[in-house]
């Protein structure tokens, strides 16, 4: 698909499911849920990006979906897959057309010096749907996805403070571009990392003709009697393992 014809097509669901989404966020309907699963599958047909799933969605809640960061990308696939939202850095909101989108995807906004109010979890699942997981990204920027970069333990201090939360985590892989196995020189394609401008990134993704991803999704990890270190690195060693997982499944 031409640049130009992807450009038009994104425009258009936009304007198509945005007003729908964002009358049933203001009224905290439960079908707030549904249509950015909706948005972000039709969208991966326009990007020509193909998912390929290993492991299974869990229905316990409420959950933490937890993971590797590369890319804007990631949250279109993942949110292709099941009903999440997202925490994110206050300044994305205020984003060209990434903060709209954000908040659409009802994301929740906290700012960067303040992860710790996350112990404060529970309070912010009563405001969102039980059928909704919270996706979390320890490492706390995006990278190159040649290395998973370490987690940060002081996120994981939620589940000392709340029993009842649940820890999922994922393993996201890239896996080919244009049909041809992702390597060093087109790995910049795909993955968005420090000081990328977003636009110009956005621009060259919408010329490749396609992109292949995996996600490993793990068990539900047995957290009682773990500390935030221990489960952190559990966590790390989880992802890191299901990334070789999604490299051996190519072969």
């Amino acid at each position: 698909m031409f640049l130009p014809l992807k450009v038009f097509f994104i425009f258009f669901i936009i304007l198509a499911l945005g007003p729908i989404q964002y009358i049933l966020i203001k009224t905290k309907l439960r079908q707030r849920i549904y249509i950015p699963i909706i948005f972000h599958k039709v969208l991966l047909k326009i990007l020509g990006v193909k998912v390929k799933l290993i492991g299974k969605k869990t229905s316990i809640r409420p959950l933490i979906l937890s993971g590797n960061h590369t890319s804007y990308i990631d949250i279109i696939i993942l949110g292709s897959i099941m009903p999440i939202c997202f925490i994110a850095k206050k300044e994305i909101k205020s984003w060209f057309l990434f903060g709209f989108l954000a908040k659409m995807q009802n994301t929740i906004f906290i700012k960067r010096k303040n992860f710790k109010t996350l112990e404060n979890i529970k309070n912010i699942n009563k405001e969102l749907d039980s059928k909704s997981a919270i996706v979390l990204f320890p490492e706390g920027t995006t990278n190159s996805g040649k290395k998973i970069l370490n987690f940060k333990s002081s996120l994981f201090n939620l589940f000392e403070s709340n029993n009842t939360l649940r820890l999922q985590n994922f393993s996201l892989c890239y896996t080919h571009v244009n049909d041809m196995p992702i390597d060093n020189r087109t790995r910049p394609q795909i993955s968005w990392y420090g000081d990328m401008n977003i636009i110009a990134h956005l621009l060259n993704f919408l010329k490749l003709s396609s992109v292949n991803a995996t996600v490993v999704l793990h068990p539900v990890m047995e957290l009682e009697g773990q500390n935030r270190k221990t489960i952190s690195m559990l966590s790390i060693k989880q992802v890191k393992e299901g990334i070789i997982t999604a490299l051996k499944k190519l072969n």
